[in-house]
């Protein structure tokens, strides 16, 4: 009896000090199941321990991506293998060996790109004005595709998409892609004529490009993260510079196909 009295209050003592779930933690575990528990039922699914199972597991997934930088951008091709908790101990050697290959990848992009450039040197030199815009539209096509890499990958690494939902995803993207840059067109094109000086029909070509750039950028910025999953590769490494080297070319070579095409009937 001495003992177990004796023992009592260490035990206790020791449970005291366990860590235990706040009120707030408490809820938003209850509020995760319960979206699980949602989701299996507004898809009717046949297993719904595994479908919940299947839920947490993307949910956590999704909660480790989100501390992770996303390269969206220009010129941010991360190493597929690095890892941010071990970036301290790694080398400017081995940091360059781990990035150099996607760079070499993505710099036939941009090689592809100048090649469109000089393709179209004769246009370029008879219509100077058509130049001033290439950064301003390679810009709008990299800033578009941009944000839709962006909500598609965190959307898929949350569970929310699937592959299946591919086909519906890029249509609405693409769509939204064109109502955009119209928008962006009302705005831009009075600047360009009663601002800038530029000519009508070159302000036309920048007019007619944009809606289709939009259209293009959004297209291959909501294909890629379900392309490279779909591959079994990480999207957060390679969509980002992936998207952007494509559309950049894509985007150059369709400006100056329509400038082509506009100024050839416009002559």
């Amino acid at each position: 009896m001495a003992r177990s009295k004796l023992r009592s209050p260490q035990l206790k003592r020791k449970s005291d000090g366990l860590p235990t779930k706040t009120n707030s933690e408490r809820s938003r575990v209850e509020t995760v199941l319960a979206q699980a528990l949602q989701d299996a039922l507004d898809k009717k699914a046949l297993d719904p321990v595994e479908h919940v199972a299947h839920y947490l597991s993307s949910f956590t997934s999704s909660k480790k991506a989100s501390r992770r930088p996303l390269d969206a951008g220009h010129g941010h091709a991360g190493g597929e293998d690095e890892d941010p908790t071990s970036y301290a101990g790694l080398g400017a050697f081995s940091i360059a060996r781990q990035r150099t290959g996607w760079l070499v990848v993505f710099l036939g992009g941009l090689i592809l790109c100048a090649s469109v450039m000089h393709s179209f040197e004769k246009l370029l030199e008879r219509e100077l004005e058509l130049s001033f815009f290439v950064p301003l539209l390679i810009g709008h096509g990299g800033n578009s595709g941009g944000q839709t890499v962006s909500t598609v990958i965190r959307a898929l690494g949350s569970g929310v998409l699937k592959l299946d939902d591919a086909p519906s995803v890029v249509l609405k993207e693409a769509t939204a892609g064109v109502l955009q840059s119209l928008v962006l067109v009302l705005v831009l094109t009075p600047v360009l004529i009663t601002l800038m000086g530029i000519s009508t029909r070159v302000s036309f070509v920048v007019a007619l490009t944009m809606p289709t750039l939009g259209l293009l950028a959004n297209t291959v910025g909501a294909t890629l993260p379900f392309a490279i999953t779909w591959l079994g590769q990480d999207p957060a490494v390679i969509v980002g510079p992936l998207m952007t080297t494509s559309v950049d070319t894509l985007g150059l070579a369709t400006y100056l196909s329509i400038a082509t095409l506009w100024l050839g009937l416009a002559n």
